[in-house]
């Protein structure tokens, strides 16, 4: 008897909620317009102007008094030219990268914003 008893409540556990009938899911389609952005362009960049000078060791003393006659500080940073040329390199990719995003951001806006775009 309590063999019987354990598989009738095996197959209830087993069958679970599948004997209840189960609602149908119904998906709609709902056109939604779009929101604008409202979206700022960044601040544009502005270069800041700059003096690069080479010093030497010939010219190492002279480039000193000039720096010191004009008031300006002592202390020089310097490169080699390899790490002249990264620098160079890296400031021309962040250029590029710049315009690329400034591209994305207006395509971002215009798709957005665009009432004649195709959906």
């Amino acid at each position: 008897m309590t063999k019987y008893i354990t598989i009738v409540m095996s197959i209830v556990l087993l069958s679970g909620c599948s004997l209840t009938p189960r609602e149908k899911i119904v998906t709609q389609e709902v056109l939604v317009e779009k929101i604008p952005l409202n979206l700022d362009m960044p601040k544009p960049f502005t270069w800041q102007d700059f003096e690069i000078i080479v010093v030497t060791r010939d010219n190492f003393d002279d480039v000193m008094k000039e720096l010191e006659n004009n008031g300006k500080s002592l202390a020089l940073f310097a490169f080699d030219k390899e790490s002249y040329e990264a620098l160079t390199i890296n400031v021309t990719e962040m250029k590029r990268y710049m315009k690329e995003q400034k591209v994305i951001i207006l395509e971002y806006k215009d798709y957005y914003e665009n009432n004649n775009n195709k959906e």
